[in-house]
């Protein structure tokens, strides 16, 4: 593949990333308003996208991030930094909500060798980080892994990086 061919490849792929940021942005902020404003018990889209009004604003700044990166295309290689930025706040706000995930195992877990309560599996699903392992934020994180590979390969070939 030719160098243009793979830049526009990649200023495509963060412009989609950047477009399903901007939508779950919207979303989480709109069920967060919602939810301040009502106080509904359970409210969520589809019971993944839940309402966070800080979560749903760290993925507006995500997707545009991702969507400032249009400008490679003309020439501009300093809009490279945007791609970047955009893959390290998605690498730290999807391993951030791993995280969480994982906390709320290990709290099932030490509950469970206490005697406290029965071992169940929801806690993959529920819990402090809303939908768990279904958050929107960490499957967007690891749709990035490709466009984190792909950047690297081709800052490689501008002699950008070593």
């Amino acid at each position: 593949m030719r160098q243009e061919e793979n830049v526009k490849l990649i200023v495509a792929y963060a412009v989609v990333l950047g477009i399903a940021y901007l939508a779950l942005g919207v979303a989480e902020l709109a069920l967060g308003i919602q939810y301040l404003l009502w106080f509904n018990e359970n409210v969520s889209l589809a019971g993944i996208v839940p309402a966070d009004i800080l979560g749903g604003f760290a993925s507006l700044v995500i997707g545009a991030t991702f969507l400032f990166s249009s400008s490679v295309l003309r020439g501009a290689r300093e809009s490279w930094g945007y791609i970047i930025v955009g893959l390290f706040l998605s690498a730290v706000y999807g391993v951030l909500y791993m995280l969480i995930v994982g906390a709320d195992g290990l709290n099932t877990w030490l509950s469970y060798v206490a005697g406290e309560g029965d071992w169940t599996w929801d806690w993959l699903t529920s819990g402090t980080a809303g939908p768990g392992l279904l958050r929107p934020e960490i499957w967007l994180f690891l749709a990035s892994l490709p466009l984190a590979y792909l950047t690297l390969r081709a800052l490689k070939q501008f002699h950008v990086v070593s």
